[in-house]
């Protein structure tokens, strides 16, 4: 009996160790792949900008610079991530080259050329190329890109070849296991009812094994925390049946974890909505903790419920990401815990790995839509979503309205008080644009000190009156940073003022530029279409927006 229990005990260990084996290399094959991705999106980048400077060279580009600040912005964005990684593949003279120096000295002599080009001087524009060998500094970055992919395609049959290893190793292990446990039982009749035992617990760890393989399957595919929370709760029915659980994940300021779903628990079990680190032993130690019913042993401060609980944390990447409990009731509670521990910690190790690529993809996401000075969204999501916008609203017969911001004087501001007071301002006034929307509302940075935002649901003359108070709250930033704060606003709408959505930043563009000649520090709105008059408005102060469009 001793013997066979060893066995199973072998085998079980050996399935998870071969578990953890392969989830690890999977999860480095999906870091490689993501790396890859970045770092060829980077290669297409200095393409993109190398054509566009040699076609305006040539004279011969039709191409708008909009394309080449998106190509440069790319570069900007992963020079510290991913380009940094391409520095050991410089092939240059000078050791103390670096990627970043090959892209800023690129940058300087494109922008020269270009505005060489700019002003007609295409022969100049040429020589100025040659002369500072843009070419061969631009095929040294290529070949630094092309050398650094190979090698990093390299490790991907490393990995795969250990994820094979790693499964043959559980299968023959368990065949082996197996077939020892096959003539242990065979050698006594008396050990029958044994026998019949360890297959059962045997096939019970097979399917642990493969509930465990498809949990990580399946969460490789979770796209946020609702499906990798389903996930879980389906795979805990499974695995550890009779138990019941929930999973607390940190909020976004880390400094408490936060429900985020349990299962099996009912109204018995009082779960706290959020839990302090500082209340828990298992967080506090990085290790697991079994918080005993009765509270006859140590128990973490949190712990209010009368069953036994067995606290798991989470942690991937050396990120703490949450905490993973496990409860149990009657006079054994405890044994039980201990008994699931392993499986348990196999749940956790693969639900953290989930939050962690989750987590990952939101970051990827939110740098790809996001300024990283001001937090608004980005102009190429100002592009992307403002069409659907407009295109909503004549669908269903809805108003959609536009308020484009300019901060006054901005370039003085920097001029006198410096790039670092500039972008302060900048961050308080998107702030302060933020702080004055509904939650349907989107502001974004269109370019330099200017901004603007959309007003779903909202008519001209509501827009006139959200865009004063942007600009209320922009003016009493002054005084903050030694200077006077204060931004011009154009309104315009659709379908009032605008058919399209380039007639309508065209319409706010125009009635920006307006209030700025008229003395800035003002709101102006722009006019209504000839002949436009719809039910829903008719009974608005029509005057009122007229005098506020001829201001």
């Amino acid at each position: 009996m001793i013997i066979q229990i060893g066995l199973v005990s072998l085998m079980v260990t050996t399935a998870l160790s071969g578990f953890f084996f392969t989830n690890t290399h999977q999860q480095a094959l999906i870091d490689l792949r993501e790396g890859g991705r970045q770092m060829r999106i980077a290669q297409e980048a200095l393409m993109d900008a190398e054509t566009y400077v040699l076609n305006k060279a040539l004279g011969d580009g039709d191409t708008g610079i909009s394309e080449y600040n998106r190509a440069l912005e790319a570069l900007h964005s992963r020079r510290n991530a991913q380009l940094a990684l391409l520095t050991p593949f410089i092939r240059t003279s000078d050791v103390n080259a670096t990627i970043g120096g090959l892209i800023d000295a690129l940058q300087a002599s494109w922008t020269d050329v270009l505005e060489l080009a700019r002003n007609g001087r295409l022969n100049e524009a040429q020589a100025l190329l040659r002369e500072r060998r843009s070419a061969a500094q631009v095929g040294q970055i290529r070949s630094a890109f092309d050398a650094f992919l190979t090698d990093w395609n390299s490790r991907f049959a490393v990995h795969e070849t250990r994820i094979e290893i790693g499964k043959l190793i559980v299968l023959l292990s368990q065949i082996l296991i197996g077939g020892m446990m096959v003539f242990a039982f065979r050698s006594a009749a008396r050990d029958a009812q044994a026998r019949q035992t360890a297959i059962t617990q045997v096939e019970a760890s097979r399917k642990q094994v493969g509930h465990l393989f498809g949990m990580a399957d399946m969460l490789q595919s979770a796209a946020d925390h609702h499906d990798a929370n389903a996930v879980l709760r389906a795979t805990a029915g499974e695995l550890i049946g009779g138990f019941g659980g929930a999973l607390y994940v940190f909020n976004n300021s880390r400094d408490r974890l936060v429900l985020s779903t349990s299962w099996s628990c009912g109204d018995a079990v009082p779960l706290p909505e959020t839990i302090m680190v500082s209340q828990c032993w298992a967080m506090k130690r990085g290790k697991p903790h079994i918080n005993q019913g009765g509270a006859k042993a140590l128990c973490c401060e949190h712990h209010v419920s009368s069953l036994a609980a067995l606290e798991i944390p989470m942690a991937a990447r050396g990120e703490n990401l949450g905490l993973l409990q496990i409860f149990a009731e009657g006079a054994d509670a405890e044994a039980r815990l201990a008994a699931i521990l392993p499986l348990s910690s196999a749940l956790g190790d693969a639900m953290s790995l989930a939050l962690s690529n989750i987590a990952l993809r939101e970051k990827l996401r939110s740098q790809a839509l996001r300024d990283p000075l001001t937090g608004l969204y980005n102009r190429r999501y100002m592009e992307d979503s403002l069409e659907r916008y407009v295109r909503l609203a004549e669908r269903e017969n809805r108003k959609v309205s536009v308020v484009m911001i300019d901060l006054d004087h901005f370039k003085r501001l920097n001029d006198e008080h410096g790039h670092a007071t500039g972008d302060a301002v900048l961050r308080e006034a998107a702030a302060a644009i933020v702080g004055a929307l509904r939650e349907t509302d989107v502001a974004c940075r269109y370019g330099g000190e200017e901004m603007i935002v959309f007003l779903p649901d909202c008519d001209l003359e509501d827009a006139a009156t959200k865009a004063e108070q942007i600009r209320a709250r922009i003016e009493s930033l002054s005084g903050t940073h030694g200077a006077k704060v204060s931004a011009s606003l154009g309104v315009a709408s659709v379908p009032s003022t605008s058919g399209t959505s380039a007639d309508l930043i065209r319409a706010a563009d125009t009635a920006l530029y307006r209030a700025k000649h008229n003395g800035r520090n003002q709101v102006a709105v722009a006019p209504l279409r000839q002949g436009w008059r719809s039910q829903s408005e008719a009974t608005t102060d029509e005057p009122a927006l007229l005098r506020m469009a001829a201001e």
